[in-house]
């Protein structure tokens, strides 16, 4: 019998069936039991348009499961008030790891190719914050989202020639 959603032997089969492999790349996959995440980048040409797509496996096979262009909290089962909490996002320049923290609950992990993504795992629904990257070496504090907005409306402003 024919599935609705295509199933895979292995989670490497199922990221790499999500999206043809000219119009992105992999940035990093997280497992869990029988749940995984991947975080795609589906620009790889030009600034980064990150998404992250859930995997699920049932009965030995692994299927694609809810996907989304923003990070969060996703339930892992309908009958638990208990998920996964992802941020993800592009680090600055020359970082090559990112601390996050959710409810007292730190998580560090490394920045690839300037993207990063911090996964909780069997948690309630709640909020994540990146709370810092290593730069050269040294930790620095993450910017605030207000301080975030600031730099992207200047370099919008700049592009424009404001």
């Amino acid at each position: 019998m024919e599935h609705a959603i295509p199933e895979f032997e292995t989670l490497d089969e199922a990221v790499r069936a999500s999206f043809p492999r000219d119009f992105c790349r992999v940035v990093a996959v997280r497992e869990h039991g029988d749940v995984a995440v991947a975080l795609f980048d589906t620009r790889p040409g030009g600034a980064p348009y990150l998404y992250e797509v859930h995997y699920q496996r049932e009965n030995g096979r692994w299927s694609e499961g809810s996907s989304s262009n923003g990070s969060g909290w996703h339930s892992l089962d309908p009958n638990s008030d208990v998920g996964v909490v992802t941020t993800w996002g592009e680090a600055p320049s020359g970082a090559d790891r990112v601390r996050g923290e959710l409810e007292g609950r730190v998580l560090e992990d490394a920045v690839a190719d300037g993207v990063y993504l911090l996964v909780w795992w069997d948690v309630a629904d709640s909020d994540a914050k990146v709370s810092a990257f290593r730069i050269n070496g040294e930790w620095v504090r993450a910017p605030t989202m207000w301080e975030r907005f600031l730099a992207q409306r200047a370099e919008w402003l700049r592009a424009r020639g404001s």
